[in-house]
């Protein structure tokens, strides 16, 4: 019996269909309410998500045109108070991502659809655009990532990878829901901090974590 395709319901920026290999599962919706479980909002089936979770509601209302830097120069702020200067070697490219945490001291990651470059799970971050502060672009990325509208509120940490410096910020959601990221990501999850070890595959992003550890009391008091 041949075993039945199952796509994005987002296609990818060049307007194709997404074909996704080995769709992850949605869990319960008891799973979002429990502070030390991990979530999981598949894209591929339909997750029970809650009405809100912490207190905000999830809206699939909330829409920006992925294809638009242009309203993120509004929507986010330009930079985040006492943000250091940005060093970048020479040739190498600018990258920014959101590390998004609740007010239960989880933190929203993202599962690239599959396993884009080898990526099992990740944190929403994409290249800078032109126009966009790294601020602006982290929001963005995670936006079109994640589903979810986010506000940068503090540096995290530059990451130097291989021809790549990604600068991160830790962030409070807005708005928004995992049920509605794009094509990019084949599922959103909502994990308990010491779980992200054990998700996060790649050495570049496992080094978040180091920093991200002594933060993560303090930046989730302010969500």
């Amino acid at each position: 019996m041949t075993k039945e395709k199952i796509y994005h319901p987002c296609l990818d920026e060049n307007g194709s269909p997404v074909l996704i290999k080995h769709p992850s599962s949605s869990t319960g919706p008891e799973s979002w309410l429990a502070p030390s479980a991990l979530a999981v909002a598949s894209r591929t089936d339909s997750p029970s998500l809650p009405g809100a979770l912490n207190g905000l509601a999830f809206s699939t209302d909330f829409s920006v045109p992925v294809e638009d830097p242009q309203p993120w120069l509004e929507l986010a702020p330009n930079i985040v108070p006492g943000e250091p200067d940005f060093v970048m070697p020479p040739g190498y490219r600018a990258t920014s991502g959101c590390v998004v945490i609740e007010p239960d001291r989880r933190v929203w990651v993202v599962y690239p659809s599959n396993e884009f470059g080898g990526v099992r799970c990740t944190f929403p971050k994409g290249r800078l655009e032109p126009i966009l502060s790294l601020a602006q672009n982290a929001a963005k990325e995670t936006w079109e990532e994640s589903g979810l509208y986010v506000e940068p509120v503090e540096f995290l940490c530059d990451i130097v990878r291989t021809h790549v410096v990604t600068r991160f910020y830790c962030a409070r959601r807005l708005s928004g829901s995992p049920a509605l990221a794009g094509w990019e990501s084949q599922a959103v999850g909502l994990a308990p901090f010491p779980q992200l070890s054990t998700l996060i595959n790649r050495v570049y992003d496992l080094r978040v974590l180091d920093f991200l550890k002594d933060r993560i009391e303090a930046v989730a008091a302010r969500c």
